[in-house]
């Protein structure tokens, strides 16, 4: 009796060990030879001798489909649980199937989403002759994992040769922990050969890439003594230092027309990662930090913070007024997050205003132009004269895939 038991027990938890045995942390290094999972450095310098053309999109990762098919509030309060007898069931085997996912930490979930925003970018690339591809980060649900990055290299180099064939600049997210100097860190750097903050120069604008785990580090891998050197040593100079932070350093020397900031954490957000900045746990004085990092922005002119982060596409304006003359000074701040992950509902009309007036009395002039939950892409053409941002909604219509949401300008004389 007691061996029929174990048995069974055995039984029951037998998919979950060998579940957990599938995925593991380590280095992809260890698991894949080198040209599986490189990805070739297409532009060897960071330097283009013409004005670009590039699309900028982020938030690629998969999902889990415990939590998306499962255990979200809107699986249960539908109309199909009436009309079909037998969905409680199929919500039941997602829920099962995606409990062994998560304890193998495996994240499978959207790949139809995924490659519909790939394939689309893959086109657009190929159709406007695009100079790079720009990825605002999240390319993985965790980085330490080399399965993970596999999978990454799968979907956009092997099923489709977009990674062989169009320069791919990468901006460090969340998911890719490189504050894991162990696994993280060391995985980013095996796959991509740019580090964690680099420029992209150009003959009328300045792209500067920067890795804001630094600033906010939610997996709390780092502690919060060695959170503040990195943030002032990178990020922004402290006021008694004489020697520049490395983003400081190079927005001063940069005396191009236009200015652009790629980072995977938007410092204005009306969506569920708008209190990131008010956690005590993620980093000290966050708060008085985004204020250090916006007003450096300011003094050295940048237009354009391009992020993700947040799983939609949302567009705000930061307004500073002009010294001494009418008018203002404004950057906008895009939120690209519709690259294929999950996406997440807009905020209601009462949370927007909550956060409006937030950012009010932090001193923030703060204007929301536009919050929709759809994949996305966006594609940016700079000239002389001006920056054109077309952002485009990719859609699971045959006849219409993509339609153009919205389009706006820098002008700069």
């Amino acid at each position: 009796m007691k061996y029929i038991l174990n048995k069974k027990y055995l039984l029951v938890f037998l998919p979950f060990f060998i579940a957990l045995s599938c995925s593991q942390k380590g280095l992809i290094s260890e698991k894949f030879s080198g040209e599986d999972y490189s990805i070739p450095k297409l532009i060897p310098n960071e330097s283009l001798q013409r004005n670009p053309t590039f699309i900028i999109y982020g938030d690629v990762r998969p999902g889990y489909r415990v939590l998306e098919k499962f255990l979200k509030r809107k699986n249960w309060y539908t109309w199909k649980m009436l009309i079909f007898p037998f969905y409680e069931l199929y919500l039941l085997g997602n829920g099962i199937i995606g409990r062994i996912d998560l304890s193998r930490n495996d994240s499978n979930y959207g790949y139809k989403e995924r490659t519909m925003i790939r394939d689309a970018i893959y086109n657009e690339a190929k159709q406007s002759q695009v100079d790079f591809i720009l990825n605002t980060g999240d390319f993985i649900i965790d980085g330490r994992y080399p399965a993970h990055w596999q999978r990454f290299i799968k979907e956009n180099k092997i099923e489709v040769t977009l990674l062989d064939e169009i320069p791919y600049f990468p901006t460090i997210g969340s998911h890719e922990l490189s504050n894991d100097s162990t696994f993280g860190l060391k995985n980013y750097n095996a796959v991509f050969q740019y580090p964690r903050f680099y420029v992209i120069e150009c003959p009328d604008v300045d792209i500067f890439v920067i890795d804001s785990n630094i600033i906010l580090d939610q997996d709390q891998l780092i502690d919060d003594d060695t959170q503040d050197k990195l943030f002032y040593r990178w990020i922004v100079s402290k006021e008694e230092s004489e020697q520049l932070s490395w983003l400081e350093e190079k927005l001063a020397v940069s005396d191009k027309k236009f200015k652009i900031v790629s980072m995977h954490h938007p410092p204005i957000s009306f969506g569920m990662h708008h209190s990131d900045w008010i956690r005590t746990d993620w980093g000290k004085n966050l708060i008085e930090k985004r204020k250090l990092l916006l007003k450096m922005f300011h003094k050295y002119g940048v237009q354009i913070v391009f992020c993700s982060h947040e799983h939609l596409y949302e567009h705000n304006i930061l307004r500073y007024e002009k010294s001494g003359i009418n008018g203002y000074d404004e950057i906008q701040i895009i939120i690209s997050g519709g690259g294929g992950v999950p996406l997440r509902g807009r905020s209601s009309p009462e949370k927007i205003q909550e956060y409006l007036d937030y950012y009010r009395k932090e001193g923030l002039d703060v204007i929301q132009v536009k919050q929709k939950e759809m994949y996305h892409y966006c594609l940016v053409d700079v000239d002389a004269n001006q920056i054109k941002v077309d952002v485009i909604e990719v859609k699971e219509d045959v006849e219409k895939p993509i339609r153009l949401e919205e389009t706006f300008f820098i002008k700069k004389n």
